[in-house]
């Protein structure tokens, strides 16, 4: 009895070894691919950007990380990115994301573990939408702080891939001053009415 349940449990250990290894071969790797750092933006700019990338196994993600910084004197109260995706070749499920923090600082490419992708997706602060050549991450504040446009796809072309565009960052006017002062003259003049009543 002791010989078959002992052959029971060594059974149950190897399938679950199976079924682990099984999983992480199913499982998709993302890599971090490339980094660049901008520096600190003035308003407005505009960097062109491009990647050529090698072939992945179906199903893996590339990750390509462009940082940016907003000092407190040029913060942008409000602005638009415009993703300008001029060329794609061989790449498939392309998404621009707007992170919060540094660019990947580390080698590349480097496969990440689950607490770093954990740690990017929380930092996640706008997606871009769009068509598939252009995408924009419309009026949003941009405080002073690090930023980073991470760029992720799927390769699809068994001799690799590559992308290319123009990142735009604009700020969104703030009302002029003649504006504000037509629109207190409005206030005005309406509460002068209600108090004649």
């Amino acid at each position: 009895m002791n010989a078959k349940i002992h052959h029971l449990a060594r059974t149950a250990a190897v399938l679950a070894t199976v079924l682990a290894c099984a999983g992480a071969a199913a499982a998709s790797t993302q890599t971090v691919v490339q980094s660049s750092d901008y520096g600190t933006l003035s308003q407005p700019y505009t960097q062109g950007f491009s990647l050529s990338l090698a072939p992945m196994d179906a199903g893996d993600v590339f990750l390509s990380d462009y940082g940016f910084s907003i000092d407190a004197s040029s913060s942008f109260s409000s602005a638009v990115l415009t993703f300008d995706l001029g060329t794609t070749f061989q790449i498939s499920d392309l998404t621009v994301s707007l992170l919060s923090g540094s660019a990947w600082s580390a080698s590349v490419p480097s496969d990440l573990s689950a607490s770093q992708i954990a740690d990017r997706d929380s930092r996640i602060v706008a997606s871009a939408s769009g068509s598939s050549l252009t995408q924009s991450i419309a009026q949003i504040t941009l405080g002073p702080g690090s930023y980073v446009v991470e760029i992720s796809g799927q390769v699809t072309g068994t001799n690799g891939g590559s992308y290319g565009g123009v990142l735009n960052v604009s700020a969104v006017p703030e009302p002029t001053g003649f504006a504000l002062a037509l629109a207190g003259f409005g206030l005005l003049a309406i509460a002068r009415r209600r108090a004649g009543r």
